[in-house]
């Protein structure tokens, strides 16, 4: 049978235990208390801007094919772009007085929605489009993109090309496939040094970031 003494010796380290454990307690649930040694190492946080889809920003050229149509035909409409169209075939008019007839109808509404759009890409960096499907227009840095750089390097290297005779469709046709590229950037993106990104991924490259 124990002893006395050898019970309070046996019983010594589960009590030391136990009270170690009562005071750890303690400690976790005082919200003042100093840290502990053994800290999780934060979470790692991601590494730049999130690329936009492919996809979305096919869905992007659409709408802004179909915003720019609305702003556009109206306009076209009001400066006289219906009688261009009701002509009788048997007494045409001069070709040359026509096609300026033309340019004047149609003019007026290109400004406008390249205002517009100019607009859009000075606010939220990128047309509006991208801004309803929450992209955004960046550097390839993930900086932000000026306007200068988004309406007359990036928008002119993508639109002026293409209205040149044979040339201009096949620009067309490379520019849209190389977005296939693991970059996916188009060859405009490539030329005036862009990528689409989602916007809450690029807080930092928006206009408000970039006036605090």
């Amino acid at each position: 049978m124990a002893t006395k003494r050898e019970r309070r010796t046996s019983a010594a380290p589960h009590h030391s235990r136990a009270h170690h454990a009562h005071a750890m307690t303690d400690i976790d649930s005082n919200r003042f208390a100093p840290p502990k040694a053994e800290l999780a190492d934060p979470a790692n946080p991601a590494e730049g801007p999130v690329l936009a889809g492919r996809g979305m920003r096919l869905v992007a050229v659409i709408i802004d094919g179909l915003l720019n149509g609305l702003i556009f035909l109206p306009v076209y409409f009001m400066m006289g772009g219906a009688a261009m169209m009701g002509f009788d075939p048997q007494s045409p008019p001069d070709p040359a007085s026509m096609m300026g007839a033309m340019f004047k109808a149609m003019l007026p509404g290109y400004l406008i929605a390249g205002v517009v759009q100019g607009w859009s890409l000075h606010a939220f960096g990128g047309t509006l489009g991208k801004k309803l499907l929450g992209l955004r227009i960046v550097r390839t840095d993930g900086s932000r993109a000026g306007f200068v750089r988004l309406f007359f390097g990036r928008g002119a290297v993508a639109v002026l090309p293409g209205v040149i005779p044979l040339i201009g469709a096949l620009y067309v046709l490379i520019d849209s496939l190389v977005i296939f590229r693991d970059s996916r950037q188009c060859l405009h993106d490539q030329i005036a040094d862009t990528k689409v990104v989602t916007a809450t991924s690029s807080m930092s490259a928006s206009l408000g970031a970039s006036r605090s």
